[in-house]
């Protein structure tokens, strides 16, 4: 995992995270997962082994904002299953922050876009597939209306 439980302690005391969690670490793994799965649902175009690494091998390549905002999105999600003490509106604007929507896309949605290019690596080429996944990976994205017809 890219972030440990103790390290949440940044973003929530951890005497909030065990009255939210009933002092069940368990809780707390299982949201940081939900977390890294759901920000990686944004960056298919980087390798996640990399950025994230996996159950027997950490990440080698480690961006403290991507773990602040792995932080951000698993504290949103551990105060939002129980209030005590701690302002929802605060964490509601972080988490907008590092995701966004449509209108005012966060930092994830703006790095999916290729709008900021936190100079990760890219997938690697997988020879047995058919398509080369490291050209698919381009950082460039363009689309364009169709052609119009005018009729009179």
């Amino acid at each position: 995992m890219l972030v440990q439980p103790n390290e949440l302690n940044s973003e929530l005391y951890p005497e909030i995270i065990n009255e939210i969690t009933r002092n069940n670490p368990n809780e707390v793994l299982l949201q940081l997962k939900a977390a890294e799965d759901f920000i990686k649902g944004y960056l298919f175009k980087y390798d996640l082994t990399a950025l994230f690494g996996t159950d027997t091998q950490a990440p080698t390549y480690v961006d403290e904002s991507l773990k602040k905002c792995v932080k951000i999105v698993a504290s949103y999600w551990l105060v939002r299953k129980a209030n005590p003490n701690a302002n929802i509106q605060l964490f509601a604007d972080d988490f907008s922050l590092m995701i966004g929507n449509n209108k005012e896309p966060g930092w994830l949605i703006d790095v999916k876009n290729g709008n900021i290019n936190p100079n990760w690596p890219y997938k690697i080429d997988d020879p047995n597939t058919p398509s080369d996944e490291s050209k698919d990976a381009n950082p460039v994205f363009w689309n364009s209306n169709y052609k119009r017809t005018n009729r009179f």
